[in-house]
């Protein structure tokens, strides 16, 4: 019988023990504070993308970024004043407008979307301005360490239409393949290529396309950071560009695998 309550005293002691590292390892514990933070700063490098199509030079278009409140509500106004980083290559008055740099977060609730003005009319092709937002003060609530700072990549788009079936051309180390592809409309100004290496996985491997994901804005095509599914953990890469006959030039790389190339494509049909 003792050595029944010595191992149900162990036991019980054993559980008040792990509760207690739970404790200290912050498991059991439900986060009380409060801090305020931009929405769109979780994505990549606290980057958005704002695409606007010109139409006329006194053209505006209403955009908005939001900031969150993060833990509960509170029962009064939460004031937040915004600034402008000085590394901003966007300018005041000619590729935004920021009426307000104070907002409030409305008592009871979770979050205020900053208005944001857009200068299409004054925006050119080749121009790249960036705006990027930081909350400089919100009185005793702090302010997120990550996310307290977005930067808005305002670009000017043009007409895109590259979805369709192209024939292709891929030269590299491995020499020249020719091979089919499709281009797919994810949404606009955003594709998917049926295969990246234009034929190279499935001619010198034997393995399946390796599918993409582009840009393309003004005929700038951009790839980041898609995934191999050939080689763990690798990554695509690339850059190219739309050529006024149609035809679309794309240079690719893939560290990891060690392998690169250039491809063209033409429209079949072409």
């Amino acid at each position: 019988m003792q050595h029944k309550i010595f191992g149900f005293a162990f036991m019980i002691g054993l559980l008040f023990s792990n509760a207690s590292c739970m404790e200290e390892s912050g498991f059991s514990i439900v986060w009380e504070g409060l801090e305020v933070e931009f929405d769109e700063a979780s994505l990549p490098n606290n980057t958005i993308k704002k695409i606007v199509t010109k139409t006329s030079n006194n053209q505006v278009n209403q955009d908005k970024v939001r900031i969150n409140l993060v833990g509960r509500q509170v029962n009064a106004p939460l004031e937040i004043e915004l600034g402008v980083d000085p590394s901003s290559t966007a300018i005041a008055g000619v590729h935004y407008r920021l009426e307000n740099t104070k907002v409030t977060i409305p008592a009871n609730s979770s979050f205020v979307d900053v208005p944001i003005e857009i200068l299409t009319g004054n925006l050119a092709s080749e121009e790249l301005p960036d705006l990027i937002l930081k909350i400089i003060d919100a009185g005793e609530t702090k302010i997120s360490t990550n996310y307290h700072q977005v930067t808005i990549e305002i670009r000017l788009s043009c007409p895109s239409d590259l979805a369709g079936t192209y024939t292709s051309v891929t030269v590299g180390s491995y020499g020249t393949i020719n091979y089919q592809v499709t281009i797919t409309e994810l949404e606009p100004f955003t594709y998917r290529i049926s295969d990246i290496t234009g034929g190279v996985y499935s001619q010198l491997y034997s393995e399946d396309d390796n599918p993409a994901v582009f840009t393309e804005l003004c005929g700038v095509i951009t790839m980041v950071d898609q995934a191999d599914n050939v080689f763990d953990r690798a990554f695509f890469k690339g850059s190219g560009k739309l050529n006024a006959d149609g035809t679309i030039r794309i240079s690719w790389e893939n560290e990891v695998a060690e392998l690169s190339g250039v491809t063209t494509l033409t429209p079949s049909g072409n």
